[in-house]
């Protein structure tokens, strides 16, 4: 089923990523995702993660939610695992578990992004195990979206604003079991202005970081 409007909620990131593949406009900016809420089919309101930092291998995150209200509640690094970093969040919507990495390399090098990440994220209080998102780093191109590549399978995301999804939970499974296999990933997408990205990044850990958010937010 398609997945509704997001709902307000949030939880902005200050993530600290090695840069290894960073924009000359921005050599090591923070990965800041802003996870919001989506529906669930049945009309519950389902959550997803966004935001991140355009570098080659991700190290130490600390997250903070944007609430005010909220601002001592903090995301804290659970552990790296080779190219993937895993984390917590605890606040008042429940127990957030995510994996983050950046990208390896980001083409053509010459386009201003703010920070480009990718996740799989746990939102425990509603149900949602491993859902796929990735932050852009600009807005997508109207009804468009971005294209997920591992080996010799393509998925697509779903576009809101800087930020993609995957529609059928079916198809984020397919796209984690993929991951698992190890290699590289890209993704491609289109601005609302008609520029063309390509962004590859590394799945050496995935297996292992999957595995860690089961344990963390079964």
């Amino acid at each position: 089923m398609l997945r509704l409007m997001l709902v307000c909620a949030s939880l902005v990131l200050a993530t600290a990523l090695p840069s290894m593949a960073q924009q000359a406009a921005s050599p090591n900016p923070p990965p800041q995702p802003s996870p919001n809420p989506r529906p669930a089919p049945a009309a519950k309101p389902k959550p997803k993660p966004a935001a991140a930092t355009a570098v080659k291998k991700p190290a130490a995150v600390v997250a903070a939610p944007a609430d005010a209200n909220a601002a001592d509640n903090k995301a804290h690094m659970l552990e790296k695992i080779k190219d993937w970093s895993v984390f917590v969040h605890e606040g008042p919507e429940g127990r957030v578990c995510f994996a983050a990495t950046a990208p390896t390399d980001m083409q053509p090098k010459t386009v201003k992004r703010t920070p480009v990440i990718f996740y799989v994220t746990t939102w425990q209080k509603d149900g949602i195990h491993n859902e796929v998102s990735v932050k852009q780093g600009y807005s997508l191109k109207p009804n468009g979206g971005a294209t997920v590549t591992v080996g010799a399978q393509n998925f697509a995301m779903t576009a809101e604003d800087d930020k993609a999804f995957v529609k059928d939970p079916a198809d984020e499974r397919k796209i984690i079991t993929a991951m698992s296999g190890g290699g590289t990933m890209t993704i491609k997408g289109v601005s609302a202005k008609g520029t063309a990205t390509v962004d590859q990044y590394s799945l050496n850990g995935v297996p292992e970081a999957v595995q860690k958010l089961k344990e963390t937010c079964p």
